[in-house]
């Protein structure tokens, strides 16, 4: 039946934070509606691109002030990405000349990444690495396509950058001798992390994709909606194969006698359809304007789940599925 979400102070919650460009404001207005709740408190994030920005952000803020810190935090942090609009008027126009399959094979990366100066003047990572807030930021390692997550103890500024690393407009980022691309392709956000012994039972995931999307008809929505599949088929597989449906059998398969396993529950917070229509809503779209648009939308959305129903998906301890 439909109520009042509430938190308790003693019981934090995980965080999965998905990426998708420009839309990742769409978190920003989720969390900081959710940081308005008594009681609300993370214990970990699980977050890629710009969802692991999001992350950062808010353990940083947290960190320093509190719930209002981390408000904060975001605040600050968006309207330092509406400053960087090279990127974006690129691919503007791009799509304004229904040209994106031809900008995609003939265009090169830029050789200098315009997100470095943001990254590196907006997080401090000795602050970060002690944080009691645990984060897992998802890379996709180049060589096989393996998901990395770097922990607190591996955060870096080129970590973070690894994660949002599209390498149709970014150049490759390395970190000790190996190549990273963008997380989303490999875990957007990554459930694995989350599944610890000793965590929070209660795992949110903030999506940047609707539930449900009707069939796109123009050239450019379907580019859209290609991208979008991409980067988020990757959760949904994660997401089943972590459901609690028959693991008691591949347990006992795999172990040869079935013994207890940790539960979890997983809740989902994501847009209505319209919020991802490419008309004056594409996700390489950081004007100021069009990001607060879209924290109005996310603070809309954690209002409904805050006082709606709240279905959730039963998941177990799996395997390990990390690269190594």
């Amino acid at each position: 039946m439909p109520g009042t979400r509430t938190f308790s102070s003693t019981q934090p919650v995980s965080l999965a934070l998905q990426g998708g460009g420009a839309h990742g404001a769409f978190t920003w207005g989720v969390l900081e509606r959710l940081s308005e709740e008594p009681g609300f408190r993370v214990a970990a994030i699980s977050a890629t691109s710009s969802g692991a920005m999001n992350a950062c952000a808010f353990a940083q803020g947290w960190a320093r002030g509190g719930a209002a810190g981390a408000r904060e935090a975001l605040a600050a942090f968006w309207e330092a990405v509406s400053c960087h609009n090279a990127v974006a008027d690129f691919w503007l126009a791009a799509a304004r000349n229904w040209r994106l399959d031809a900008f995609l094979l003939n265009a090169s990366p830029l050789q200098i990444n315009p997100l470095r100066g943001l990254v590196e003047s907006a997080f401090d990572m000795n602050l970060l690495r002690r944080s009691p807030l645990r984060l897992h930021i998802a890379a996709t390692r180049v060589r096989d396509g393996a998901l990395t997550v770097f922990d607190n103890a591996a955060l870096s500024h080129d970590a973070l950058l690894a994660s949002a690393c599209l390498p149709q407009w970014f150049p490759t980022v390395e970190i000790d001798g190996e190549a990273y691309w963008d997380g989303g392709y490999a875990g957007n956000p990554a459930l694995e992390p989350l599944l610890q012994p000793d965590g929070p039972r209660d795992i949110l995931a903030v999506l940047l994709q609707p539930e449900q999307r009707s069939v796109p008809q123009s050239a450019r929505d379907i580019a859209e909606r290609i991208n979008q599949l991409s980067f988020g088929s990757v959760f949904l597989r994660e997401l089943r194969s972590l459901s609690c449906a028959d693991r008691p059998s591949v347990w006992a398969r795999l172990h040869g006698a079935l013994r207890p396993q940790s539960r979890f529950r997983l809740q989902r917070i994501h847009p209505a359809e319209e919020f991802t229509a490419s008309d004056g809503n594409a996700a390489s779209d950081t004007r100021l304007g069009h990001l607060q648009e879209l924290r109005g939308h996310g603070r809309t959305a954690a209002e409904a789940w805050l006082h709606g129903d709240r279905a959730a998906v039963d998941l177990a301890l799996p395997q390990p599925l990390l690269a190594t």
